[in-house]
């Protein structure tokens, strides 16, 4: 969190409290008196490199004999250096070469590397992997996460479908029960969400994931941070284990974030594919898809198209850029008509919120998928606040996109009288179409939401996890948008 949130509130939190000691028996890489690992240190006014591990508090045993933790999340970010921050999630079920301790190596899904030779081994092969250098290593724990989002009151979070999973345990997936829509998540409802794979891929899991942490950049505060620097210090002591050893190691890390902090984060999509075994499913990538993926990692965009959800500054809508449509009025590419006879479910959602807020259905929609099988119409209220039961009418109508590639990819149209949402405090441009004021936030080069207010409440479109809809879809889909009668 200081990483997303870093400013001069940052350098109080570092100056008000010492650096915690692990506690006995929980020291991985923070090990008082130990020698450093040898990682390289960032030219000044370069960006750094962070490897982020999301850890399980599993014991699982490897195939020699050691016991550790697996490596549920791995992730790259990419801060500093006056450019966006960039994100770039390793698919844990990725098949890599991994290093043996007694000489050679062995063909392996990614995330057994960390139960072997912990985070210095995931290191290696993630380095390897990419050839590029690694400044610091975070292993953060599953309950660390946990009591940082609930200590922070919880976080608002674009749920693009409904989760449900009732059957955990041995033989199970781990349960789940999160609802569609732009809704407020606490602790253990976010790890589900970040975590879940029950039924589509661990590329949609990444995707969530960055999600997450832009999410989270736009809606934390440095000065929450100050405000809790002393429970944040003791969950970073307790479950975060990490290479920033000294004071002096952790200004560095907060001034590379400070550079960032307004330059916005980019999404790196993996690229990989299906292994083709059944049994022992994993994901496969090539050198020459690894190039595509590391040239896009280091690249340095200064375009403001290159952003989503940058951190919120009241100067950020003002700038709001607008533009007038062009060009043919024929649909997009892989957009139809959407059937009359598919928007008979919303005259129940419409009636729950009668005289609170209208309900409004795309005349168009993708020409693959339809209806999401699970909550595809959902009336209800956004909780203001962990503290507080009051909430803002909102409705949600979930699509998918098809199958395929786009397994487990979900857009959506969200209605709510919060105009104000965290998620629409980005930098964005606006297009006419069809007599309304549209406004684009990008995520990279396409369009993460699509929105459009009303004197009666705020709506907008929702891109899929992997943004697999284009900008000139999704703009035409909001356009299209049309009143439910009732």
């Amino acid at each position: 969190m200081v990483l997303l949130t870093a400013g001069a509130s940052a350098f109080a939190v570092i100056n008000a409290v010492p650096l915690p000691d692990p506690e006995p028996g929980k020291c991985t890489i923070l090990c008082p008196g130990d020698g450093e690992l040898p990682l390289p240190t960032p030219a000044p006014g370069r960006p750094m490199t962070m490897l982020l591990i999301g850890s399980d508090a599993r014991i699982a045993t490897s195939s020699d004999g050691d016991v550790g933790r697996r490596s549920d999340t791995i992730m790259l970010a990419r801060i500093g250096g006056g450019r966006p921050t960039t994100l770039l999630s390793i698919p844990r079920d990725l098949h890599v070469t991994i290093p043996l301790k007694g000489g050679g190596s062995r063909i392996g899904k990614i995330n057994e590397a960390f139960s072997e030779g912990g985070p210095e081994l995931t290191e290696q092969v993630v380095r390897d992997l990419l050839d590029i250098d690694i400044n610091h290593i975070a292993v953060i724990d599953f309950e660390a996460f946990q009591r940082a989002v609930n200590r922070l009151g919880c976080l608002y979070e674009d749920v693009d479908r409904s989760y449900f999973n009732d059957r955990g345990g041995p033989g199970g997936y781990a349960t789940i029960d999160v609802k569609s829509g732009y809704q407020l998540l606490c602790g253990g409802d976010t790890l589900d969400w970040v975590r879940y794979r029950h039924t589509d891929s661990d590329l949609v899991r990444g995707a969530r994931q960055q999600a997450f942490v832009r999410a989270a950049k736009v809606q934390v505060a440095a000065s929450k941070l100050f405000e809790n620097r002393t429970d944040f210090i003791k969950i970073f002591q307790r479950y975060v284990h990490t290479t920033i050893k000294t004071r002096g190691a952790m200004i560095g890390v907060i001034k590379s974030a400070a550079e960032a902090a307004g330059e916005g984060t980019r999404t790196v999509p993996f690229i990989a594919s299906d292994g083709g075994d059944a049994e022992n499913s994993y994901l496969v990538t090539s050198p020459a898809d690894i190039a595509k993926m590391r040239a896009a990692f280091l690249a340095n965009p200064k375009s403001p198209a290159s952003s989503s959800t940058p951190t919120p500054t009241p100067k950020a809508t003002s700038r709001a850029k607008r533009s007038k449509s062009s060009g043919s009025k024929a649909l997009a590419p892989g957009l139809q008509q959407f059937p009359a006879d598919q928007t008979q479910s919303l005259t129940n959602a419409s009636f729950q919120l009668a005289g609170k807020l209208p309900v409004y259905y795309p005349a168009v929609r993708l020409s693959s998928g339809g209806w999401a099988d699970r909550d595809p119409v959902r009336a209800y209220g956004i909780q203001k606040s962990r503290y507080s039961k009051g909430t803002y009418p909102a409705w949600r109508l979930t699509f998918s996109a098809g199958d395929g590639p786009l397994l487990g990819q979900y857009y959506g149209v969200q209605g709510t009288t919060w105009k104000d949402a965290p998620i629409l405090s980005g930098t964005h441009h606006e297009v006419r179409r069809n007599g309304r004021t549209l406004q684009v936030y990008l995520a990279g080069t396409r369009a993460q939401i699509v929105s459009w207010t009303t004197s009666d409440g705020v709506f907008w479109v929702s891109n899929t996890l992997s943004q697999s809809l284009t900008t000139r879809q999704m703009i035409d889909i909001a356009a299209s948008l049309r009143r439910v009668p009732g």
